[in-house]
């Protein structure tokens, strides 16, 4: 009989957070995206109580002190939201939960009940009108540097990130959606390509067409990416593998957020993968022959709520709606 490996068990009566969240993912086997969302509120929350606590020092009070400290607010408007706030809540929660459970945590009470607040609805934020169009031209001022000066430009390689701002706009995809791409997903003869269950927030894949001004823009990127021998298997929106001045074996989250950070600055306005999420769901809603269940298929929602959220009325369509009262 095999005997016990103690070695990887936790100190139970001095569990660190590290810790805590090692021994979760081993029993719950997340996926990559879903690590994620427990590690940032966990790093937010050690910043706040210091790297010597420990999770069995946490009151309900200092939960609450921390909730004071990073919740929007008249005098903290660049604050945590009410929504984001929420969803930190509910993972530490669980963890709490599972470390209590567990025995890890020397606490009668989870300090994390209790403590979620009441949502602010926003309507979510969408490119305006200009951002586009700004972001091309900063982008094909960026191309002419490169091919006339021969030289990285601010943003390089620009025919490159090109391509991943048309493929957001056009598919409306996550990030995490467009990283685990591989070359084997995208079908040029039949025009559609796979959005992995890897890179979904929910876990399920789906499959989507490449619409007409898409089209060219991936044709470029997969011969690029055959020219230098990129295989069905390997990623395929992968900036290292053209640029000369990245280096990592994959493209990762932080170089497409530092991109659109540049990009941002040079066209004078927020632009963010999930704001061409937003902004597409938003447009097709929207249109007059809008489709409550063909956007919750594009969009992959596996909850027809999530959808909804984009239906928006029309500020001169209500105008129009309560004249009539008067006639």
């Amino acid at each position: 009989m095999p005997k016990l490996d103690t070695t990887s068990l936790p100190d139970l009566d001095n569990i660190t957070f590290p810790d805590l969240l090692t021994e979760y993912f081993f029993e719950k086997w997340l996926s990559p995206y879903t690590r994620r969302s427990y590690e940032v509120p966990v790093r937010r929350f050690r910043h706040f109580l210091g790297d010597a606590a420990h999770p069995g020092d946490v009151s309900r009070r200092i939960v609450l002190r921390w909730r004071s400290a990073i919740l929007c607010s008249p005098h903290s408007p660049d604050g945590l939201s009410t929504t984001s706030w929420n969803n930190y809540v509910r993972h530490l929660r669980a963890l709490y939960n599972f470390g209590m459970e567990r025995a890890f945590i020397p606490l009668d009470e989870n300090p994390f009940q209790g403590v979620a607040v009441r949502e602010t609805h926003q309507r979510p934020k969408v490119l305006k009108d200009g951002d586009l169009p700004r972001a091309h031209a900063a982008l094909d001022e960026c191309r002419r540097i490169e091919v006339e000066q021969h030289r990285p430009s601010h943003l390089h390689p620009a025919w490159f990130w090109r391509i991943v701002v048309e493929t957001f706009y056009y598919t409306g995809i996550r990030l995490n959606q467009l990283l685990h791409i591989k070359r084997g997903d995208i079908d040029l003869h039949n025009r559609r390509f796979i959005a992995s269950a890897d890179g979904a927030k929910n876990g399920r894949e789906n499959i989507l067409p490449i619409i007409e001004p898409l089209y060219p823009h991936l044709y470029t990127l997969v011969k690029a990416a055959s020219a230098i021998g990129v295989r069905n298997g390997d990623q395929l929106f992968n900036v290292n593998r053209f640029s000369e001045r990245h280096r990592r074996h994959e493209m990762n989250t932080d170089q497409v957020e530092r991109f659109f950070k540049r990009l941002s600055h040079y066209s004078g306005s927020r632009i963010t993968p999930h704001r061409f999420r937003h902004t597409l769901a938003t447009s097709l809603m929207r249109s007059p022959g809008r489709n409550l269940h063909l956007t919750q298929a594009v969009c992959g929602h596996s909850n027809i709520r999530s959808t909804l959220t984009y239906v928006h009325h029309d500020v001169e369509t209500l105008r129009q709606y309560l004249e009539q009262r008067g006639e």
